[in-house]
């Protein structure tokens, strides 16, 4: 039997886990299976809506099948915007993009104790590289997809860390998001997401670069709320001092 970490010998003959899960989130986010494509250490998934076509690339390397590349094109042309969900669907619709960039407002997560460790793993990461900025919170939610997501916010940038939750052997585990795993967007609604390409200590530097503020964490004068462009913290939930 085929694995993972080996090439397909004929088209279509297997389909690798990663790629896998990422044309199930395909087809549960357009409800239809994307078509998926071999070409020699490449394997790419489409799913194309008339108007609007995404591509996902993923190449065979010496770590197995990682995402090289995720594009979107409107009437073939490609698009010169971060990917997203949101805008495949705007745009399959013929919706032209809006001019500023939000965050989507998250339903708060009652009980940080079930997080799936991957989370909890991640939220411990994110205590020690903050440094103890009074002036950023940490809020744990669940987005309208069902996502779990870390969002973080200073005064000027919010940040979210997105995961899809799984279960393996009967425990629930945590993936990034196969599309902006990590999306960042400043408050006068500039998206930073594909400036950070996905790496944290990109995306940790526009966050931190914020001057340090006690008021502004407090929520006394309202900054934190507005830096969300109607992010996280419009809805008062689970929130982690860091």
């Amino acid at each position: 039997m085929s694995t993972p970490t080996e090439l397909p010998t004929a088209p279509q003959s297997f389909v690798p886990i990663p790629v896998q899960r990422e044309a199930d989130e395909m087809a549960r986010q357009t409800g239809a299976q994307p078509e998926i494509t071999y070409d020699g250490p490449t394997i790419r998934l489409t799913h194309d809506s008339g108007t609007a076509r995404i591509e996902m690339v993923f190449r065979y390397g010496s770590r197995g099948w990682t995402r090289a590349d995720c594009r979107l094109f409107c009437n073939n042309v490609p698009v010169d915007e971060t990917p997203s969900w949101e805008l495949y669907g705007a745009l399959a619709k013929g919706q032209s993009t809006p001019g500023t960039a939000s965050l989507p407002v998250l339903t708060p997560y009652g009980d940080h104790d079930t997080l799936p460790t991957e989370i909890r793993q991640q939220l411990a990461v994110l205590q020690h590289r903050l440094g103890g900025r009074t002036d950023i919170t940490v809020h744990v939610g669940r987005d309208d997809e069902g996502h779990h997501v870390i969002a973080l916010a200073s005064p000027k940038v919010t940040m979210h860390m997105v995961f899809e939750c799984r279960r393996r052997h009967g425990r629930p585990y945590a993936v990034p998001a196969g599309i902006d795993p990590i999306r960042v967007v400043t408050a006068d609604g500039k998206d930073l997401t594909r400036e950070i390409q996905g790496k944290l200590r990109h995306a940790l530097a526009q966050l931190l670069a914020a001057p340090p503020g006690t008021s502004s964490a407090d929520g006394g004068d309202g900054q934190a709320q507005g830096a969300q462009s109607g992010g996280p913290t419009s809805r008062k939930g689970t929130v982690l001092r860091l």
